[in-house]
């Protein structure tokens, strides 16, 4: 189970850093930073393997714990999916679709790494 664990955390944490930073740099908007739909495609699979891999764990880890963890990555979990539903949903406006998923993806990180430390 350990070993199980720790490639989903590999996984997990992988797919997020490729989904969040994308993510960021494209906020820029400018011709250089346009996003592309092959992007938009690895966009949207790190985006599933995430989430994918994150409910895999919630469900390992976590389980039915409650408590100021549990909350602080149920917060982070909820703004993840969002972003991804953003990001999949404003076709038409990709730019603003990537700030509004930064904003949430930067949120979700900052909910994982405070969430061992929330009392």
């Amino acid at each position: 189970m350990r070993i199980l664990v720790m490639a989903l955390i590999s996984l997990h944490a992988l797919a997020g850093v490729f989904w969040a930073g994308s993510t960021l740099a494209l906020t820029h908007g400018s011709p250089a930073h346009r996003i592309t739909p092959e992007l938009f495609r690895a966009q949207m699979a790190a985006a599933v393997l995430a989430i994918v891999a994150g409910g895999t764990l919630w469900g390992l880890v976590i389980g039915g714990a409650h408590g100021p963890m549990a909350d602080s990555l149920a917060v982070g979990a909820l703004c993840a999916l969002v972003a991804a539903g953003v990001q999949g949903g404003m076709r038409s406006s990709p730019v603003m679709a990537q700030r509004i998923a930064a904003v949430l993806l930067s949120v979700t990180v900052v909910c994982m790494v405070i969430s061992p430390y929330v009392t």
